[in-house]
């Protein structure tokens, strides 16, 4: 497991605690296929799961910036969060497929260190700022 869910990882609102847990766990599966020491190529399978990865991701921001917008998020923070979410998907979009058949494990890394360090970095940097929006605003409406 490269990437564990923590309670520090919560935004209070549990459809994005359950989006997140769920783009940790395809981290988590892009990872498990490498620890495999059975000398079977597994790039299809790799490929697969990276693709889901994309797909949930972008998925998963059109939600949040559906939720930015609902619920009156402030400009400044919405910019700098559909900024990271462009950028997120840009730069996975951009990862050679090709250079990870010819060289898996070395590029896995690479592309493992740099999933995990983005995502627990925007939700700990940028995501908990929203979350702690819906909090105080749910906390002047009891």
């Amino acid at each position: 497991m490269i990437i564990k869910w923590r309670d520090e990882f919560s935004c209070y609102d549990k459809t994005i605690d359950e989006q997140h847990k769920k783009l940790i766990d395809l981290i988590n599966e892009i990872n498990d296929l490498t620890q495999y020491d059975d000398h079977i190529d597994r790039y299809d399978n790799i490929v697969e799961v990276f693709n889901e990865l994309i797909e949930y991701s972008k998925y998963h921001f059109s939600h949040e910036e559906a939720l930015f917008e609902e619920h009156g998020y402030d400009t400044f923070n919405t910019k700098v969060q559909i900024g990271q979410h462009k950028s997120f998907v840009d730069q996975v979009s951009a990862i050679d497929l090709n250079d990870l058949d010819e060289n898996q494990s070395e590029t896995l890394e690479s592309i493992l260190d740099f999933l995990s360090t983005w995502l627990e970095q925007h939700i700990l940097g940028i995501d908990k700022k929203f979350g702690d929006f819906l909090r105080e605003k749910h906390e002047k409406q009891l």
